[in-house]
């Protein structure tokens, strides 16, 4: 039987009006504060392996509620509701959101109505994204975007629910005669062509609203089988050790009945599965039940695979902070690792027995804390991944916080940039403010025409900017953005001089070469970062933040997983090289990694040389000398690249003395040393 809850079948076509921080408003009305609501799921006591109904007489009232879904924050829950006004039926798109907790008042939900008749709303699993059907919306500094088109292969498909994962990967519906669910993946930033779900899923005289996990282990539906004559009911299909979907299981009488289940939902937490039913003529109700209940039906032969795959974090902990992820039991530690990322191949590690379980003994450690609070370390060889770990918060999906590496990586944003020919090589010793067309030089302070890309690159800008001087230009955040930025800091610095153009970490001039790039690739710095870089690596889970100055970041507040952070490793280790074409120029990226200057900040290593946002470290090895690079961040973030030994080397952590590296010398890279050719 075809699931469509009043019109909620077909294609949505609304604007929503306004725009109110995350949350979006249509003539919204008063909200209803209910001092009762407190807590998490609107202060209501958690169900166990029976399905219970969900907040009864607040959410689930005696009318039809449909499609609750979460934020990943867990501090907004929207559902669609129909009420009764002037006799007839009137259909609304609501939200109860959690208020911020107050010192001697506990926070509260707050009821509030963001529009009339709405679809069927969802929201990605990185909090990025809202759909509607084919539209959708995403999530920018000032708000929701307008409403945006999936693309023209899915204008012909009358979709009623998307869901997403966190790879990207879309699972959606199509309210035809016989219910079809498809999906399509994001590649490189592209989105594929949908193709259906296989005969296991697309089996019956219906199926619809699908719910994908966020990593994609698993998909759940509504669904009619053919020898069935009763509603429709949930079933789910688990994601095979071959990447291929298991045949369709359908949940017990405890959740399937005689009437319909439809539209289920997990919590970003992971920790319930929510569904409506129809309990009555007119009247749909929402419940929810413990997520153990999908550990339950899960295979043998697939708790046996998972029980041996990399931990994986929820989407409420991907939003989160680092400092909530639980730490881990145990160190998860893989010499065979598997990529279905086509932009991470993987291999074995092809190492003598000797260095193998020296390098997986260094990994137990790690995990025991014995070397400080590590989070993971990956090893990749001539390009391959060959070795991952995760300990203490490391998880192998969820973005970690790169700290000062954000640096590194700003420069090989400046390296694309110029191979892309925006920039050439003696670019990198004109006057900065050459590139920054909209800049006032005359009212620059003494020497500004002094610094250069190259004196930026390696911390010699010289700019003399007070903290008081700072944030006092912090205040009126208008007047920094873009190249207004630059005008600000050169206006406001003492002159610029030869004895000020010392080594000094930081001092504003990762933001430099960012406006440098903003001002000279084609639309804006964001763009570039997304297209040349996040698209071309597919990298899709990842935070990038933006300054005050609506410039991103450049020299922290960025988060990428610890497999994109091999990527850049293996991108360095090659000399620039990308899945067989140069992707850094070759030029810059040797004085980037090069030995340029020695840095005079105490708490580094006096054997630490710096090149281009690069440190250089050289280690003695069987009576040779290495030279090995890294970009590094406090807390124990580094990309290693040994370009000697095509060796790349990603580490996170969260250790505050960070003295890892000693071990990194004497166990990690002499393992390869013997491949040294």
């Amino acid at each position: 039987m075809r699931i469509c809850i009043r019109n909620l079948c077909a294609p949505l076509f609304f604007t929503i009006l306004m725009v109110h921080g995350n949350t979006l408003l249509a003539n919204p009305l008063e909200p209803k504060h209910n001092s009762m609501l407190t807590g998490p799921y609107l202060g209501q006591k958690p169900p166990g392996l029976t399905p219970e109904v969900f907040a009864p007489d607040i959410i689930s009232t005696s009318g039809w509620e449909y499609g609750v879904v979460f934020a990943p924050t867990m501090k907004q829950m929207y559902y669609l509701r129909e009420i009764i006004v002037d006799a007839k039926p009137q259909q609304q798109f609501v939200v109860f959101e959690l208020t911020e907790q107050e010192e001697d008042e506990p926070a509260v939900w707050i009821e509030r109505v963001i529009s009339n008749r709405v679809g069927t709303p969802t929201l990605s699993p990185d909090n990025k994204t809202l759909f509607f059907g084919r539209s959708y919306k995403t999530q920018t500094k000032n708000g929701w975007s307008e409403m945006q088109r999936l693309g023209p292969d899915f204008e012909d498909l009358r979709i009623m629910r998307v869901s997403a994962s966190l790879n990207g990967t879309l699972a959606f519906d199509e309210a035809s005669t016989n219910g079809f669910l498809r999906y399509s993946t994001l590649e490189n930033g592209k989105r594929k062509n949908p193709k259906p779900f296989p005969r296991q899923i697309n089996t019956g005289k219906w199926n619809a609203h699908p719910f994908i996990a966020p990593d994609e282990s698993y998909v759940i539906w509504d669904g009619q089988r053919d020898s069935e004559t009763r509603n429709s009911d949930l079933f789910i299909s688990f994601k095979q050790q071959d990447g291929s979907w298991g045949e369709a299981i359908k949940f017990d009488e405890s959740i399937n009945t005689e009437t319909n289940e439809f539209a289920s939902q997990v919590t970003p937490d992971g920790k319930y599965l929510f569904f409506n039913r129809k309990v009555g003529e007119g009247n749909i109700d929402t419940f929810w039940i413990d997520a153990k209940v999908i550990e339950q039906v899960k295979p043998a032969h697939i708790k046996q695979y998972q029980a041996s795959q990399a931990p994986v974090g929820t989407p409420a902990l991907a939003v989160g902070n680092l400092s909530k992820i639980p730490v881990l039991p145990e160190a998860f530690i893989d010499t065979t690792p598997v990529s279905f990322d086509s932009a991470l191949k993987t291999n074995k590690l092809a190492l003598p027995a000797d260095k193998t379980s020296a390098i997986v003994k260094f990994a137990e450690q790690i995990g025991t804390g014995k070397y400080g609070r590590y989070d993971s370390l990956l090893i990749a060889h001539k390009g391959k991944l060959v070795f991952e770990s995760y300990h203490q918060r490391g998880r192998y999906n969820l973005p970690h916080p790169q700290a000062s590496a954000t640096k590194g990586i700003t420069s090989l944003l400046l390296g694309r940039a110029m191979q892309l020919g925006y920039l050439n090589i003696d670019d990198l010793h004109k006057p900065l403010i050459d590139f920054l067309p909209k800049v006032n030089r005359a009212k620059l302070t003494k020497g500004a025409e002094t610094i250069t890309l190259h004196k930026a690159l390696t911390m010699h800008g010289g700019l003399g900017v007070t903290e008081e001087a700072w944030q006092l230009l912090e205040k009126t955040p208008e007047a920094l953005q873009g190249q207004k930025l630059v005008q600000s800091l050169l206006e406001n610095s003492a002159p610029i001089t030869n004895e000020s153009q010392v080594y000094k970490y930081g001092n504003y001039n990762p933001m430099l070469v960012m406006a440098v790039l903003d001002a000279v690739v084609p639309g804006s710095a964001q763009t570039f970062i997304k297209s040349e870089l996040l698209d071309k690596l597919n990298i899709r889970q990842y935070t990038w933040q933006d300054h005050v100055s609506g410039l991103p970041q450049a020299g922290w507040m960025v988060s990428l997983t610890s497999r994109d952070m091999i990527k850049l490793g293996n991108i360095v280790a090659q000399n620039g090289m990308w899945q067989g074409t140069q992707f850094i120029h070759p030029e810059y990226l040797k004085q980037a990694t090069s030995s340029l200057v020695q840095p005079t900040e105490d708490w580094m290593p006096a054997e630490y040389r710096y090149g281009y946002f690069w440190y250089t470290q050289p280690i003695n090895l069987n009576n040779k000398t290495l030279d090995i690079t890294l970009a590094w961040g406090g807390g124990g973030q580094r990309i290693i690249a040994v370009p000697e030994l095509e060796l790349a080397i990603a580490l996170t952590g969260h250790d505050r003395d960070d003295n890892i590296m000693q071990q990194i010398n004497s166990i990690v890279i002499p393992a390869f040393t013997e491949l040294w050719q």
